[in-house]
């Protein structure tokens, strides 16, 4: 395109160069019509080539600002896969832990029910010698046993429950989720009727 208008150019030269003075005036020059739409013609490709080269120009610009925004946002792409490698690592850690402690869980939960079995029996065999101590000892003339109760209950080692049957002759020996049991089935066989 460039070398159009360095032909256009030369032949308005050409043009110019030729022009004769008028007889009439000699500051005027007479042109003729076809080189007068040669010219036109040019002045219409000069324009044509000027706002091309500005667009060229204006497309330049966007490409480097294009250029620019795409750098930036591979940057903070890059940054941002970083990011979510780092806590995909973090996550399976936490769910390595989340796994050992429901390991540790599960083997305290099953302690605790092996525990509880056992105070369960220890309850059984301390109620049992209540209830012996209940047959055998007449507590009621013995103030050593009423110390001794009364010791037990302040130092933690009997509840509420174990001091009134170790204290009360009328109260009779049980485990409480057997009166619990024994109250719901009383409960149960009084609304029937």
């Amino acid at each position: 395109m460039l070398k159009i208008w360095e032909i256009t150019s030369k032949d308005i030269d050409k043009i110019l160069d030729s022009l004769k003075p008028t007889k009439l005036n000699k500051n005027n020059m007479v042109i003729s019509n076809e080189d007068v739409q040669k010219i036109k013609n040019y002045t219409k490709d000069v324009k044509d080539i000027t706002q091309t080269v500005r667009n060229v120009n204006d497309l330049n610009i966007a490409i480097k600002d294009f250029e620019h925004s795409s750098f930036e946002i591979e940057k903070e792409n890059r940054s941002l896969k970083y990011e979510i490698e780092l806590k995909d690592d973090e996550i399976n850690n936490l769910k390595s832990e989340l796994s050992l402690k429901d390991k540790v869980i599960g083997k305290l939960q099953t302690e605790k029910e092996k525990l509880k079995g056992e105070l369960k029996k220890f309850k059984e065999f301390l109620h049992s010698i209540m209830n012996h101590f209940h047959k055998r000892i007449c507590y009621n003339k013995d103030n050593n046993y009423k110390i001794v109760t009364d010791d037990l209950y302040k130092n933690g080692i009997f509840d509420s429950n174990d001091n009134e049957i170790a204290n009360n002759i009328a109260r009779k020996v049980t485990i409480p989720d057997e009166n619990k049991q024994n109250k719901n089935k009383k409960k149960n066989n009084d609304t029937r009727f």
